[in-house]
């Protein structure tokens, strides 16, 4: 996965193959500390913090 696809947003209906999809709900479990920072992160970056979770979760995929 490069860099930029896992920087970058995907503006909704820009890939072909993903207009008919559905989004997915997946619950994820923080500790305020954890929580306390994602929302730092969020609000330092200017991005959702469903975004920069997803991020740090494809980040941890490529890594292992």
């Amino acid at each position: 996965m490069t860099k930029t696809t896992v920087e970058a947003a995907t503006p909704k209906g820009e890939l072909p193959h993903l207009k008919g999809s559905k989004r997915k709900p997946v619950q994820i479990r923080l500790t305020p500390s954890e929580h306390k920072e994602l929302i730092q992160t969020a609000r330092k970056e200017q991005r959702s913090m469903s975004f920069v979770a997803l991020r740090r979760y494809r980040l941890g995929k490529v890594a292992e």
